[in-house]
């Protein structure tokens, strides 16, 4: 079984369809939502269709969190925006059987415009050549793998940086061919070139090694 993680935090106007559509189209077996803290009602919206439970915030934690709690022996780790189409879980399984550890999917951006292309292709190639798995565009690994890295690494930020390292080591990591449609919000408000320029400025720094809790500073000004 895929159980489906998916950290949340004041997503009341988004976490109803997208966990609706989850479920009742794509069939998934088992969702768990984890609150960081909401205090818009998120967590009642998201029980009508899912486990729910909290965590301190921070995506790191609150997937570890979901982790412990889900059933699955294949975890999948999605943001409440992104929508998966239903060929996904037929994917991972097959990919999975395959022999691999983990994977992502491609990446398809909600909005129309040269600059969007430029941004997926970019972010495809880093998953394809390089194994770097984003959160945006979902990320499933096999529990034993899971387990055998101890999880994301409690950081401010990047934590699919350290966790995309440890877990190539241990097999095989693709993208299968399923896509994921990724919600433009964040470029659309606060600008596609300060946001796009700001997160390669983000992976470089983190490549370098520079600590997390100082390179999350610049996230938190775009």
């Amino acid at each position: 079984m895929i159980s489906v993680i998916i950290p949340v935090l004041n997503e009341a106007s988004t976490v109803g369809p997208s966990l609706r559509r989850l479920r009742e189209t794509c069939g998934a077996a088992e969702i768990v939502v984890v609150d960081g803290g909401s205090d818009d009602g998120t967590p009642a919206i998201a029980g009508r269709y899912a486990t729910v439970t909290d965590a301190p915030r921070g995506r790191a934690a609150q997937m570890n969190r979901g982790a412990q709690l889900a059933q699955g022996d294949t975890l999948l780790f999605l943001h409440v925006d992104a929508l998966l189409d239903c060929a996904w879980s037929a994917a991972v399984l097959a990919a999975v059987d395959s022999g691999a550890v983990a994977g992502t999917f491609v990446q398809r951006i909600d909005a129309s415009g040269v600059a969007y292309r430029v941004i997926e292709r970019a972010a495809n190639l880093r998953a394809r050549r390089l194994s770097l798995f984003y959160g945006d565009a979902g990320v499933f690994v096999t529990r034993d793998a899971f387990e055998r890295v101890g999880g994301f690494p409690q950081v401010e930020i990047g934590e699919e940086f350290g966790f995309s390292r440890a877990v190539r080591a241990l097999g095989a990591t693709v993208v299968v061919d399923s896509t994921v449609l990724v919600s433009p919000r964040r470029w659309e408000r606060r600008g596609i070139a300060r946001v796009t320029l700001t997160n390669w400025l983000i992976a470089l720094l983190l490549h370098a090694r520079v600590p997390p809790a100082r390179v999350a500073r610049l996230y938190d000004v775009v």
